[in-house]
């Protein structure tokens, strides 16, 4: 894979894993939308970079306007700039390129090093240009908003943002610089220098798509830890709903259409460790107060024998218990419950299977 397919990949791929957040907001739309139009701009060039040939314009208008939307999120961001102004000088922009370079313009080192004319010349200028004011203030930007955002992967996104731009803009003023000292006669080798350029898109690209990614990522991580923790409390949840069908207020099928999403997952973990809560509640009447752990015993262990002990009596019928026994004190995070009761329930779990410790479910018990 050469390097721009493998900057191609890294910018569809940001694409991609952003697309479901653009329900979210303008400001995500345009987020997607500048990384597809970069995208776009790279995969249209490809082919001409993989041959040595000039890269199309059409490319470098997809790059403008990929710039332009990331543009209109900083000005959405800040509150700053005006909508007419940016769209004026960007059609500006656009205009000038289209028709100072509708025959072509030479963009293969090859072609650079061998001249440039003015006309060529100020089509660099224009374009790099641009690009790296709007790159320069994306960098001010995230900086800016990056000190009143919360603590974790947005905060994270934003320097990663904001280092990605500051470097794309470094790739835009070296290209500039070398087409600058092209025009004004200066014998400039590109195959040489572009390297340094480059290697500063390389790393800018990979920056910025890996910090606009990351909230949603952090999301998604997010939501496969709840599921996970609802995968991992079932054993447990079932032993309580199945002895206190009444404590499950909605069956987990339709919990799931209810509560879609990655809050939703959270809530569902939730709402699972409060109906745990309420059935060892109403099940601490047939815990005895048992003896002492055995040494060296994992505490989640005592916990899942005591349980299966007081499923057992209440399932034979036996009476309370005199004095009742208690469950461990947990707390006092909602994380530290899910955390405990996750080991209660990788214990009952693995206790159960051997003993066959498993009450009978009543009948019309929800699922």
């Amino acid at each position: 894979m050469t390097a721009g397919s493998a900057l191609a990949a890294v910018l569809w791929l940001g694409v991609l894993a952003r697309l479901p957040a653009i329900r979210q907001n303008r400001r995500q739309r345009l987020l997607w939308g500048s990384l597809l139009a970069g995208a776009l701009a790279v995969t249209a060039a490809l082919p001409a970079l993989d041959a040595g040939r000039d890269v199309p314009v059409p490319a470098h208008l997809f790059g403008v306007l990929s710039a332009y939307l990331l543009l209109r999120l900083i000005s959405l961001v800040t509150g700053s700039g005006r909508a007419s102004r940016q769209r004026a000088l960007t059609a500006a922009v656009l205009v000038f390129l289209g028709l100072a370079g509708w025959h072509g313009m030479p963009a293969s080192p090859d072609r650079l090093t061998a001249g440039v004319t003015p006309l060529q010349t100020a089509y660099w200028v224009v374009f790099e240009g641009y690009l790296t004011l709007v790159l320069l203030l994306a960098g001010w930007a995230c900086a800016t908003v990056r000190r009143a955002a919360p603590a974790g992967a947005l905060r994270d996104g934003l320097l990663a943002m904001g280092a990605g731009s500051l470097l794309l803009a470094g790739y835009s003023v070296g290209t500039l610089v070398l087409v600058l000292g092209r025009g004004c006669g200066v014998r400039v080798d590109f195959g040489t220098w572009e390297v340094y350029p480059d290697a500063l898109r390389a790393a800018g690209v990979v920056l910025f798509v890996a910090g606009g990614t990351a909230p949603p990522m952090a999301r998604l991580r997010a939501t496969f830890d709840a599921y996970r923790s609802l995968a991992v409390l079932r054993p447990l949840w079932n032993a309580i709903r199945q002895a206190f069908p009444q404590v499950v207020l909605m069956p987990p099928a339709r919990s799931a259409l209810t509560f879609p999403g990655s809050a939703g997952a959270r809530l569902r973990v939730y709402r699972r460790v409060i109906e745990i809560r309420d059935g060892m509640l109403a099940l601490r009447e047939h815990l005895p107060a048992g003896p002492a752990a055995p040494p060296g015993e994992d505490p989640a262990v005592t916990e899942a024998r005591a349980l299966i002990e007081a499923l057992r009596r209440r399932a034979l019928g036996e009476p309370p218990a005199e004095p009742d026994g208690s469950w461990a004190a947990v707390g006092p995070e909602m994380a530290d419950e899910v955390a405990w009761l996750s080991r209660v329930s990788t214990a009952y779990r693995e206790l159960s299977r051997p003993a066959g410790a498993r009450t009978p479910r009543p009948a019309g018990s929800p699922r």
